[in-house]
């Protein structure tokens, strides 16, 4: 699809309401002004960039997703280059740790100051695994009182309804309740486990590893990846004491995180923090009744946002080669016509949300670049 066609969508067709995706549209509305301290990297013709919060920077409407780069697969991350993209998003084991290698490629032959370059930490995951070599130890009575609490907490919270959990893929549930089983045995068994120092050192190591792989002295946003729960953006000081110590050491500049699940109360907690810069979450037409709100709070706060797995949400999280056809038709309702695929809408969804900095796409080769990179072009109504 050219980037002519791309265009075509009606703005009456965003504002069309759906009764099965249960969703208040954002209406569009022109961007502030541009401060002069704004920072732009690979500025192209065409493109639409916003502002991500407090960083300054000026990024790309549409970034690509790290999922499916390799050093055998970057011809169309020069292209998009070339469109205007400027937002790069990968982490250690994307792709068999072959992504950052990739990047680092792009990098090479385009130059580290022509995108914003960002990678990921996954040190809650981590975190996690070590909290339930304990819980195992635990007896059966003190276990079942745990995971009791737990139910309550998902329940009352409605964190497993599937409009805002999604899920994206297997097991995501089941990792929800593994964190907060985490941060349960934190609280209450503070005084036996310290990991702080543990934590640090990991994210240390991590950072070397992505930066070496990238063949970069730094990335500009650097994303605690995996956050399950606000809990663990608010009691976790050690992340951002290294964060601290890795700033000053001029190896990264603004610290993020990423959250597939519970994005709202993750977001909410980021913000709060005083720290934490930007947030890549999962954000889509069928969560927005959820996150819309604090995307609000968090353009107020000049708290970046990018968003992910915008499309994905209409996937089969048992294969991703299925739609849900539920879903494919509530998209198809809140943005009808016949000139965007229920793929392409969901993105271009997205993207009529002025609180939102932009969408990360996970292209996998040059016809999906073709159909997704254009919707981050100006003047598609």
């Amino acid at each position: 699809m050219d980037a002519g066609n791309s265009q075509k969508v009606p703005r009456r067709g965003f504002l069309a309401m759906s009764a099965a995706a249960a969703v208040t549209a954002a209406v569009p509305g022109g961007m502030p002004a541009v401060a002069a301290d704004a920072e732009w990297r690979n500025r192209q013709s065409g493109m639409m960039y916003r502002r991500l919060g407090r960083t300054g920077c000026m990024v790309s409407a549409i970034g690509t997703g790290g999922d499916d780069i390799a050093p055998d697969n970057i011809d169309y991350v020069l292209w998009a280059m070339d469109m205007g993209v400027n937002y790069f998003d990968t982490a250690p084991h994307y792709n068999a740790n072959r992504s950052e290698p990739g990047y680092g490629l792009v990098l090479k032959a385009r130059g580290r100051d022509k995108v914003f370059q960002n990678t990921k930490i996954n040190v809650f995951p981590n975190r996690t695994r070590v909290y339930q070599a304990m819980f195992k130890s635990l007896s059966d009575a003190e276990q079942t009182e745990i995971r009791n609490m737990v139910a309550e907490e998902v329940e009352r919270r409605g964190l497993e309804n599937p409009d805002y959990l999604g899920p994206y893929f297997m097991g995501q549930a089941g990792g929800l309740r593994n964190a907060m089983i985490a941060n349960a045995l934190r609280e209450k068994y503070r005084d036996k486990f310290d990991s702080q120092k543990e934590i640090k050192q990991f994210m240390f190591t991590s950072l070397e590893g992505s930066l070496k792989a990238l063949g970069t002295d730094h990335v500009d946003c650097l994303l605690m990846r995996g956050v399950e729960t606000p809990y663990e953006i608010r009691n976790t000081p050690e992340v951002l004491e290294a964060f601290e110590e890795i700033r000053k050491q001029g190896k990264a500049r603004f610290l993020g995180f990423s959250a597939h699940t519970d994005p709202a109360g993750c977001l909410e907690a980021a913000i709060e923090t005083g720290t934490y810069s930007m947030g890549l979450i999962a954000y889509h037409f069928l969560n927005h009744r959820w996150v819309g709100p604090v995307l609000e709070k968090a353009k107020k706060a000049e708290f970046g946002v990018m968003a992910m797995k915008a499309s994905r949400v209409i996937l089969n999280p048992m294969n991703r080669r299925q739609t849900n056809p539920a879903r494919v038709k509530a998209i198809n309702e809140l943005v009808p016509g016949d000139h965007l695929t229920a793929h392409q809408k969901g993105f271009w969804w997205a993207l009529q949300n002025p609180n939102l900095s932009g969408v990360v796409a996970g292209m996998l080769n040059f016809d999906e670049a073709r159909q997704d990179v254009p919707l981050g072009l100006e003047k598609k109504a």
